[in-house]
């Protein structure tokens, strides 16, 4: 593990941080995404997306086909 343990654990911190400030949207915007419900499709549930982010950094990204 060692430092690819470390690498992991750092970017795993830096999209936490960075998509919780999208997780938790301002009133403003919950009142866009109720006046445009089409605009929700931009809202990130932060424990689903962390899941697919770091399965990706994990795994990679399997090929569509």
């Amino acid at each position: 593990m060692g430092e690819n343990a470390t690498l992991f654990s750092l970017q795993t911190m830096v999209m936490a941080g960075a998509v919780s400030a999208y997780s938790t949207p301002p009133p403003s915007l919950q009142a866009a995404y109720q006046a445009e419900p089409e605009l929700a499709r931009f809202h990130l549930e932060l424990r689903d997306y962390l899941r697919q982010a770091l399965t990706a950094t994990l795994l990679g990204v399997p090929p569509r086909h």
